[in-house]
C-alpha cells in the first residue's frame, strides 16, 4: 500500500448512495464518461435541548406553540393621558374635606390664624409676673425662675437653693434690671453632699470643694462636699458612686456625669462629631457670648 494514496471514505452499510453518468469532453476532443454521486442537502432540524426546570419547559413550549404576531398594536397614548388627568381631577379640595386630609398650607393657615397668640404668649414669658410671689413658700417675692425646670416656676434664693438641691447642673435665670440673667447655683450656695454627712477635714469647712462638672448643657462650676469620716471611700470612688466619672484618681477636679457621656456616644456614632466639637459645644451653651471664658478645669 502507498503513502501516498488517499484514504476511502467508508460508506456506512444500509444507506445508499445516489450516482449520476457525467459526459464531458477532454482536450483533444475525446468524450469522457464518469460517475459522481449526488449529494442531497441536509434538512436542518431545529434540535432544542430540553431543559431540566420544568417552568422552562412550560415557558419554551408556550412559546413554540403561540407564535409572535408580525403586526403590534400601539396603544394609545391619548386615552391614557386622559384617564390619568380625569383621575387627577377626581382629588379636588372637596375630597380632602371630606376625608379629613390636610396639606402643609392648611396647616399654615391655620397657624396664622393663632399667630397673635402665640407672639403675646412667648413675649409674655420674657418679663416677670405682675405679682411674683415664690410658689414654694408663697411668702417671698420671687425674682430667680429655672428654665431646665418644667412649668412657669418662681422662687425666692432660699427655695430656689431647696428645690436644686439634688438638681445642681441647672442654669437659673434672674430678674436684675429690666432683663433676665443667668445666675450659678455655685454662688448661690448650693453643695452637693455626696456622703450625706457633715464631716471635716484639714480646717475647710464640711469638706467642701469646688470642682468642674461637664453635663449634657454645659459645664458647671460645682461645690462637691466629701465624706471624710473614718472608713470613707475615696474621692474618685464618691463621684463614682454618684454617676459622676473623675478625671484622676488622686484630688480630681474635674468631672462628666454618666449621662453626658451615653450622650457623645451616641452622638459621635450618629453624627461622627469629634471629642473637641461635642465640647467646644457644650461651651456655647453653656455662654453662647463668650464661649472662651467657660473654664475647662478648676485649679
Amino acid at each position: 500500500m502507498s503513502t501516498s494514496s488517499k484514504p476511502k471514505k467508508i460508506v456506512p452499510k444500509g444507506q445508499v448512495r445516489e450516482l449520476k453518468l457525467v459526459h464531458s469532453v477532454s482536450r483533444k476532443g475525446a468524450d469522457i464518461i464518469k460517475t459522481e454521486e449526488v449529494k442531497t442537502p441536509k434538512k436542518k432540524v431545529a434540535s432544542k435541548s430540553r431543559s431540566s426546570s420544568p417552568v422552562k419547559r412550560r415557558r419554551v413550549d408556550s412559546a413554540v406553540q403561540e407564535p409572535i404576531p408580525l403586526v403590534f398594536e400601539v396603544p394609545d397614548i391619548s386615552k391614557k393621558r386622559r384617564t390619568l388627568v380625569r383621575s387627577f381631577f377626581c382629588f379636588d379640595s372637596s375630597f380632602f374635606l371630606i376625608h379629613g386630609i390636610q396639606d402643609q398650607n392648611d396647616y399654615l393657615r391655620q397657624f396664622l390664624d393663632h399667630e397673635k397668640t402665640y407672639l403675646r404668649l412667648l413675649i409674655g414669658q420674657e418679663i416677670p409676673p405682675s405679682k411674683s410671689i415664690c410658689v414654694s413658700c408663697n411668702v417671698q417675692g420671687a425674682e430667680f425662675r429655672c428654665l431646665d425646670c418644667f412649668g412657669p416656676h418662681w422662687w425666692c434664693k432660699a427655695c430656689l437653693i431647696d428645690s436644686h438641691a439634688w438638681q445642681p447642673f441647672h442654669q437659673p435665670q434672674r430678674w436684675k434690671n429690666g432683663s433676665f440673667e443667668k445666675v450659678s447655683l455655685y454662688e448661690l450656695g448650693v453643695v452637693l453632699n455626696l456622703g450625706g454627712c457633715c464631716c471635716t477635714k484639714d480646717g475647710s469647712p464640711f469638706g467642701d470643694r469646688a470642682i468642674t462638672v461637664i453635663h449634657i448643657n454645659g459645664v458647671f462650676t460645682t461645690s462637691v462636699r466629701f465624706c471624710h469620716c473614718p472608713g470613707a471611700a475615696a474621692d474618685h470612688e464618691q463621684l463614682f458612686a454618684n454617676r459622676l466619672f473623675p478625671s484622676t484618681f488622686d484630688r480630681p477636679s474635674t468631672a462628666f456625669t454618666f449621662q453626658l457621656l451615653d450622650y457623645f456616644a451616641i452622638d459621635a456614632m450618629e453624627c461622627k462629631t469629634s471629642a473637641q466639637s461635642f465640647f467646644q459645644k457644650l461651651r456655647r451653651m453653656t455662654n453662647n457670648a463668650f464661649p472662651d471664658e467657660v473654664p475647662v478645669s478648676w485649679l
